[in-house]
This record gives C-alpha cells, sequence and structure tokens, in this order.
C-alpha cells in the first residue's frame, strides 16, 4: 500500500468513525520514518479542508504504559484548529472510536529553543504553560498496535481542551522555581468523585515535561522543522495512565508542589 493510499484510508477511517487495517501489518517495511511522511500527508489534507495546524501533541512520553501499549518512544502528531477547543468549549468524545482521557500539561513558546538548552534556558522560550486535556482515540481496535502505526494515525489524537493557560512573566514565585516544580509536582486526576490515579512529574521521561518539551524541540531538529511552532500549545503527554472517557462525566485535577489551583472539568 503506498503512503498515500494510507493516508486517505486513516482519514475516511477517521471521518467515519470505522475501524482500520494496520499499516505495519500491510507493509513489513512500515516503519517510523514512513510513519511520519504519512503523518504529513495527512497535515496537508487536513490543511486543504480547513483544518490549519494549531499545535503539536507529544505522546507517550509516560514511561508507565510503554509496555501497556507495546510503545517505548515518545511520538509527534498534529492538532489542530478544529480538534483544539478552549475551556468553555464542550468535547465531542462521541465523535471517536476508543476515546480516552489524558490530563497535561503544555506549554507554548515565544522564540525558537534549541535541544541543547538547559532546563530554565528551554523555560525561558516560552511565554506559557498550562494545564489541559487531551482526548486520545484509537481507529485500530483494542488500542493494538505499533509506534508506526500509532504515529500515521494522528498520534492517536482526537481533541485537546486548555483549562489554565499561566503567563509565565506574571508567575508569583519566578521561572527557577517553576522549573523545580515542573519537576516534582504530583496530581490527583478525580473522576465523578472517586480518586482514579496520583502521577507524578517524574512520569514523563523520568524528568518532567520540559524533558518532553526537548524531545519535541530535537524531533522537530531533526525530522519536521516546520513543526516547531510558536505561539500555539505544545502538549508533553500523560501525566497519569489514560481512562477511557464518556460524555456527562466530571474530573477533578488536584496539584501539588506546584502553584496551580484544583481545576474541574466536565465531559
Amino acid at each position: 500500500m503506498k503512503n498515500m493510499s494510507i493516508s486517505k484510508t486513516l482519514l475516511k477511517c477517521l471521518y467515519e468513525k470505522k475501524y482500520a487495517e494496520l499499516p505495519s501489518s500491510l507493509d513489513g517495511k512500515f516503519d517510523i520514518k514512513i510513519a511520519y511522511q504519512v503523518a504529513m500527508e495527512i497535515c496537508e489534507a487536513r490543511d486543504l479542508q480547513g483544518e490549519k495546524l494549531e499545535g503539536i501533541k507529544v505522546g507517550f512520553t509516560n514511561m508507565n504504559i510503554w509496555k501497556q501499549y507495546n510503545v517505548n518512544v515518545p511520538i509527534f502528531g498534529p492538532m489542530y484548529s478544529s480538534t483544539v477547543i478552549n475551556y468553555n468549549n464542550k468535547f465531542n468524545v462521541n465523535r471517536y472510536l476508543e476515546p480516552k482521557f489524558e490530563p497535561e500539561i503544555y506549554f507554548k513558546l515565544k522564540k525558537y529553543p534549541n535541544s541543547k538548552m538547559t532546563d530554565l534556558e528551554l523555560l525561558d522560550c516560552c511565554s506559557h504553560f498550562g494545564v489541559g486535556i487531551e482526548i486520545v482515540q484509537s481507529i485500530f481496535e483494542g488500542w493494538k498496535f505499533s509506534a508506526p502505526d500509532a504515529i500515521a494515525a494522528f498520534g492517536l489524537h482526537g481533541q485537546f481542551k486548555k483549562l489554565k493557560e499561566i503567563n509565565l512573566a506574571g508567575y508569583s514565585e519566578g521561572i527557577e522555581a517553576l522549573g523545580r516544580s515542573l519537576s516534582n509536582f504530583s496530581l490527583t486526576l478525580v473522576r465523578n468523585g472517586e480518586v482514579v490515579e496520583k502521577g507524578h512529574a517524574r512520569n514523563i521521561l523520568g524528568k518532567g515535561p520540559v524533558e518532553s518539551l526537548r524531545a519535541y524541540v530535537l524531533f522537530c531538529e531533526k525530522y519536521i522543522k516546520d513543526w516547531l511552532l510558536l505561539d500555539k500549545p505544545i502538549t508533553t503527554g500523560t501525566i497519569t495512565n489514560a481512562y477511557d472517557v464518556h460524555e456527562g462525566e466530571e474530573y477533578l485535577l488536584a496539584f501539588e508542589d506546584i502553584q496551580i489551583e484544583a481545576i474541574k472539568t466536565k465531559v
């Protein structure tokens, strides 16, 4: 199956809410390099349909879930004007196959960084950081896939909601304190009044969300320079496991050891 055929098939499955065959099962040479070629073709096709590039999702940075999903590398994928929403907007979880809920930290860059910068230098390239929820989805039944399959299938991205955004210039404790907090905070995820999981910053690539930002910058330097975006949300991966999500559920995100007040959101 040619790349263009793969991209058209995957998009058709997304829009029609149908399961797809694994590209890796149809072509034994389907690797990560080819998967990102497919991802770029899909991004171009969605742009032609009016879905403009509005951010980048970074996935599989939580190493605790690598074995569960048979993936052991971070993946990167576009988010769109049609999929990034604000706090007051409503998720459309019924639009997706097997949707799951992920709490994440995101950043917005104000100037271009490089991957060799220190953590504080990377943060100094950011205008904002924030808390968001990503609805991830799988057009591969049962969430069974390889990393190249997941990359080609939109990086598993469904929707992303920005819950709270904080201007770094106004962060009261200062950027050095923020850097420490982003390596040490914990998050208690509560669903419908019941604790689901307590996640920790170090679940993200062993160091925290800034390490995920570094991985994103390095990826763009090596592979897709056009995906290094300014003033757009860059997610850093789920702090907890990803959980099945249903319309009407209410979630609470309670943080410790970082200056972020508890956030409630409803699906």
